[in-house]
């Protein structure tokens, strides 16, 4: 939805930057949670209590998402502030070739013109690193995770870069502009009109 994530600054700058983290399937959270203690910057996390980590370090800031959709652990509003404030969203998966968890998150950054930091993943067809709007991380690479959350704060213009790129990319590609002309373009075909 390109006007509830219609990638428009924050209403309020961060104090501090932090990365955000949402999602309830298939996500590899204490990896993440390992990489934060080498990152110099919160970590906002929205998942499931059975898949939070013991021993959470003092940066990660964990909020427990609720069981039914849609989710009530957090607004919309507020969530597209954090959104819009964070340095950069962070989708660790898995790392199962087969899956295809975290594709709405992808489409909410690319939306909100944030960097996507994600696990490498065989099966989405949207790619960040190839796209040029963010960076893929090994399956369990905490040192990845560190690596690349490091590297959007050291780097925040070639962060907001890539954010902008996302941007672009949702616009073209996943508007409910280009879904209707997909769908006059189909329906003319299967009536035989041009």
């Amino acid at each position: 939805d390109l006007d509830l994530f219609d990638g428009k600054p924050p209403a309020k700058p961060p104090e501090q930057p932090f990365f955000l983290a949402t999602g309830k399937t298939e996500r590899d959270y204490s990896t993440l949670a390992k990489a934060a203690r080498k990152v110099d910057a919160e970590v906002r996390v929205i998942g499931p209590a059975s898949a939070r980590p013991n021993n959470l370090p003092p940066n990660v800031n964990w909020t427990d998402n609720s069981l039914d959709p849609p989710d009530q652990a957090i607004d919309y509003s507020t969530l597209r502030e954090w959104y819009a404030q964070s340095t950069a969203v962070c989708i660790p998966l898995k790392g199962d070739t087969e899956d295809t968890s975290g594709y709405t998150n992808l489409l909410e950054a690319m939306a909100m013109a944030k960097p996507v930091l994600m696990t490498r993943s065989g099966c989405l067809h949207i790619d960040p690193e190839s796209k040029g709007f963010g960076r893929l991380v090994s399956p369990n690479s905490y040192e990845g995770w560190a690596h690349k959350m490091n590297e959007m704060l050291l780097h925040s213009e070639r962060a907001k870069d890539l954010g902008v790129a996302g941007r672009k990319i949702a616009e073209k590609e996943f508007s409910i502009k280009r879904f209707n002309r997909d769908v006059i373009v189909f329906l003319r075909e299967i009536l035989g009109r041009e």
